[in-house]
């Protein structure tokens, strides 16, 4: 099989990947949520030495199948994009603790909005629920949408899952993380642009998009042959 046609490759940042009205998902034999807090704490000092450097950080490649019509299954890279929305769903609640406190309302709820729109997705206007840009597989993506995207503490944190436990303590991780940067911030503008220009912009990926389930089976193992192994189901 030619190269040019098993892959198509380019580097771009988290902001190129969600924007252009694509949506992202998680196929059901790919494993459950599973970064822990190792993983959330690496991620948050790269953001954090991006913000005192101004510089990019290399995330890695995705491997993606393009689904056609703007969608997408991840076959490799769904921890980080899971995680990279828990912290997008972490500014935007910070932004939202703005407007509690009656601070800049109009211009913070227009970025809440924004931001939504841009990383998260769509809510529809009658069940209130997001169509979100990202579906987990089937065994975290009830809760991801009906808690985690409308801000929805659980009822009982003991009955969940452990993978939907991770989801929800890596959201607490990130809100608290965010809290303390910006603890005497105000400022709604800043706070937007630590997401909108600074993590959206300098997290770049290598991404690959493969055409049919043979690709993808093909990259993903040739990207994970060095790593732990995973069964061919």
């Amino acid at each position: 099989m030619a190269v040019n046609n098993l892959l198509d490759t380019s580097t771009v940042s988290l902001s190129d990947i969600i924007g252009n009205g694509k949506t992202y998902t998680v196929p059901p034999y790919q494993r459950d949520y599973s970064w822990k807090r190792d993983q959330w704490e690496d991620l948050w000092n790269d953001i954090l030495a991006i913000n005192a450097t101004g510089n990019v950080h290399y995330m890695g490649s995705v491997v993606l199948q393009n689904m056609r019509d703007k969608r997408y299954h991840v076959i490799d890279g769904q921890q980080r994009f899971s995680t990279l929305t828990l912290i997008v769903l972490a500014v935007i609640n910070k932004l939202n603790e703005l407007i509690k406190k009656d601070i800049d309302v109009d211009n913070n709820k227009e970025r809440v909005s924004l931001l939504s729109k841009k990383y998260i997705g769509d809510k529809d206007p009658g069940s209130l629920t997001y169509s979100s840009k990202l579906q987990l597989n089937e065994n975290n993506n009830s809760f991801f949408q009906s808690n985690l995207l409308v801000f929805r503490p659980p009822v009982n944190i003991s009955t969940l899952q452990d993978s939907d436990k991770q989801i929800w303590s890596a959201f607490n991780f990130f809100s608290i993380q965010v809290n303390s940067l910006f603890k005497e911030e105000q400022n709604g503008e800043i706070i937007t642009n630590f997401l909108n220009k600074l993590i959206a912009e300098r997290l770049m990926f290598i991404q690959i998009v493969v055409e049919d389930e043979l690709s993808a089976y093909t990259v993903f193992e040739t990207l994970n042959s060095r790593g732990v192994g995973l069964t061919v189901t």
